[in-house]
């Protein structure tokens, strides 16, 4: 249990703490020290006519004491005690208590004590005041420097980042070359689906990938990578194909918010075989020591170079016209080389 009581100097706010315990072992030394004063110097005879009129009073000396331990307040509770001491050897000693408040040289002593509690007791205050100042500014002081290095550390964790994402980089250039070349020389359509996801993964950080390929109202799972919650067949209409529709919608790679449980994808890229859509790349879960947007945009250039060689595939084996261009232009070679081997005969014949 505490109370807190405040007073004001100079126009600034001082505060000195008193509990319960401090009050009570106040009061229980008042109380010892006086009565071992009292004992010392008044009972024994040496002392006892000169007790009253001491001027350094031993009490005073207790109360000078109990101020500098127990600050103002608590020195006002042992200069009563202290008083309540001098009284009763006042009275012990024959004397009027009129007397005592009519005369200065006997009631001196309860000005003289309520003074020293006030002074030395202010001066303990005021140096409590200043020691609880001194350490509520070690604390702030302790709290900024434990911020400050936080702030520091979270710098030398984001250079190291930094720094491992341009390692990183240099290796993913060589593995995206690598990728392009690979996929460069793929025939076939089902070729380039079943490499997509070995090539995804030496550049993305993921752990759980699917390819999808759109047929009738559903979604057909045909290449897959960990274990993800995803479905084989997903339903168009279904709540499982609210993202794909979206991207088949909107024709472009889209990032979605994470799902905890797996059940929906958070990258998910089209797939152009000519101008339609046949299938989708997903993406349901990455590596936690890798970042999402950054990945994302990694993702996005590599859906980017898969329809690419898509779109070479596509051209490359829908070309009739080109070969019947081909098959015109030989025809018409021969058919020329006929008119000359005719046109030499009728000459030598016309010379004969």
């Amino acid at each position: 249990m505490k109370m807190k009581i405040f007073f004001k100097k100079d126009n600034s706010e001082l505060g000195e703490v008193i509990s319960l315990s401090d009050i009570l072992k106040c009061v229980v030394e008042s109380i010892v020290y006086t009565l071992f004063i009292i004992l010392i110097f008044y009972f024994l005879p040496y002392t006892k006519k000169t007790f009253l009129e001491l001027n350094l009073h031993p009490l005073a000396i207790m109360v000078a004491f109990m101020a500098l331990r127990y600050g103002t307040y608590l020195g006002f509770i042992n200069a009563l005690i202290a008083t309540l001491g001098y009284i009763y050897a006042y009275l012990d000693s024959g004397n009027d208590m009129v007397l005592f408040l009519l005369k200065f040289q006997h009631y001196k002593f309860f000005l003289m004590f309520l003074f020293i509690a006030m002074l030395l007791g202010r001066f303990q205050s005021n140096y409590k005041t200043r020691e609880e100042e001194l350490k509520r500014e070690k604390n702030k002081s302790e709290e900024l420097l434990e911020i400050e290095k936080r702030k520091n550390k979270e710098v030398i964790d984001v250079n190291i980042s930094l720094k491992n994402q341009i390692i990183g980089s240099k290796g993913s250039i060589v593995a995206f070359q690598s990728m392009r070349k690979i996929l460069y020389g793929l025939k076939s359509e089902e070729d380039v689906y079943k490499k997509i996801l070995s090539c995804l993964g030496q550049i993305v950080d993921y752990e759980n990938g699917s390819i999808f390929i759109k047929k009738d109202d559903n979604l057909l799972q045909i290449e897959k990578k960990g274990n993800g919650k995803l479905k084989e067949n997903i339903e168009i209409k279904s709540d499982e194909a609210e993202r794909f529709m979206e991207v088949l919608h909107k024709k472009v790679p889209l990032e979605f918010p994470i799902d905890l449980d797996g059940e929906k994808p958070i990258f998910v890229a089209p797939l152009f075989y000519g101008n339609n859509i046949r299938g989708f790349i997903e993406v349901s879960r990455l590596s936690y020591s890798t970042s999402k947007s950054y990945n994302f945009e990694i993702f996005k250039v590599i859906s980017d170079e898969i329809n690419y060689n898509l779109q070479r595939i596509y051209n490359r084996n829908h070309r009739p016209y080109n070969k019947n261009y081909n098959s015109r232009d030989m025809d018409k070679k021969k058919h020329s080389q006929n008119q000359g081997s005719h046109k030499q005969e009728n000459k030598k014949t016309k010379e004969r």
